[in-house]
């Protein structure tokens, strides 16, 4: 489900010989102990070979343990700067006979090559392709393997839907991320045209049936009917409805449906949770690096390394009041999620969140006790409530 993750300068014990490049991960280094950690997470649990094979809850946790052993990268204060998620899904039929019936996502044609469809957007990509095609390791090149992947390029994408928060690497751990990262792929399967005609269906169209279909199937119709209907998109929202119809007429395939279905099969498949649950974690809260010109001076973002004698330092651990998340090096007094760390719609919801639920219950209440009447009501407020007054 994930792969190619990106971070933002994050504190690494990296020793002097070890290479940039480690296994598929690119560690660059910034400044100080501060290092950027870019590639395939997922072809780093297989030793640089290859990312093909499936990658479930249960890996990617082993992967950070992993990675916390080799270069004590802490998912937990490791920033999120971008990463993909997506599904291998095995096909009857040799992907490319997909890749061909896939007209359209949304209003975009896409880059279509040998192997793979794309379609790039502002914050994010989508792609499409035969990853049997491109792998040479068996048994995944003669599996008709089809990948369905979304890159997001920013984390403006993913803040942007429903129910997604993400700020850290371990924030990837949640099973509740992983649920709402496959609904985003049915969604985006949803928002796609196919059109999967067989040959005798397409024998028995009549003449201006075969042209219709032919029209529909080129993606140079669309995209020119979008460029002429651009101040009037009913027209091109009709024609797609149009075609919808059409194709639910004249074609009995299932191709839609059927990878939708298996998206949702190997989604519950990757979401190893009991498994997962069993994989104990590594890495502390913080990370302790002692430098080697001043060895009584400490990181504030640290960890006790293995097999010192390091002077203990207890923090308080700050979080958020609105989402419970910790609050990484908080300002003094600040009891609210960063507008400069998780954006400010994020930060705005973590307020919401808090003062929502006192502010309209103190308005409620004040809305009864305004009614006059021979009783006192006040007495009849749940203990819960009347502490908002």
């Amino acid at each position: 489900m994930i792969d190619n993750v990106t971070t933002k300068p994050v504190v690494l014990n990296i020793g002097t010989d070890k290479p940039e490049t480690v296994k598929g991960l690119r560690i660059r280094p910034i400044k100080d102990n501060f290092y950027s950690v870019r590639g395939s997470f997922h072809k780093y649990k297989n030793e640089g070979l290859h990312n093909a094979d499936d990658y479930t809850l249960s890996d990617f946790k082993n992967t950070l343990n992993q990675l916390f052993d080799e270069f004590d990268l802490n998912p937990d204060i490791a920033p999120l700067n971008g990463f993909e998620f997506g599904v291998n899904i095995k096909l009857p039929t040799n992907p490319n006979i997909a890749l061909n019936r896939l007209i359209l996502h949304k209003t975009e044609i896409g880059n279509r090559q040998k192997e793979y469809k794309e379609f790039e957007y502002t914050n994010h990509s989508l792609k499409f392709y035969n990853k049997s095609g491109l792998t040479k390791i068996e048994p995944y090149q003669s599996g008709n393997i089809l990948r369905i992947e979304i890159r997001v390029e920013k984390m403006e994408f993913i803040r942007n839907q429903k129910h997604v928060y993400l700020t850290r690497i371990s924030d990837l751990l949640d099973v509740g991320v992983w649920e709402r990262l496959e609904q985003i792929l049915i969604e985006t399967i949803n928002d796609c045209l196919i059109i999967d005609f067989s040959k005798k269906e397409i024998s028995l169209l009549s003449t201006d049936n075969h042209i219709q279909y032919l029209q529909y199937a080129n993606p140079l119709f669309w995209e020119r009917l979008y460029s002429e209907t651009r101040r009037n998109r009913n027209k091109y929202t009709r024609e797609r409805a149009k075609c919808e119809a059409f194709i639910n007429k004249y074609s009995k395939s299932t191709l839609k449906t059927d990878i939708i279905n298996l998206i949702k099969n190997k989604c519950m498949e990757l979401r190893d949770v009991s498994k997962a649950n069993e994989v104990v974690k590594k890495w502390d809260k913080l990370t302790i690096i002692k430098t080697t010109n001043e060895p009584e001076k400490w990181d504030k973002l640290t960890r006790k390394i293995r097999g010192q004698n390091v002077p203990t330092r207890t923090t308080a651990e700050t979080r958020c009041k609105g989402c419970g998340r910790i609050i990484l090096n908080p300002r003094k007094g600040q009891i609210y999620c960063s507008a400069n760390v998780v954006g400010y719609n994020e930060a705005h919801k973590c307020r919401n969140n808090n003062s929502n639920i006192r502010n309209n219950t103190k308005r409620s209440i004040r809305r009864v006790l305004s009614i006059p009447l021979m009783f006192d009501l006040s007495e009849t407020i749940a203990p819960e409530k009347r502490m908002y007054l």
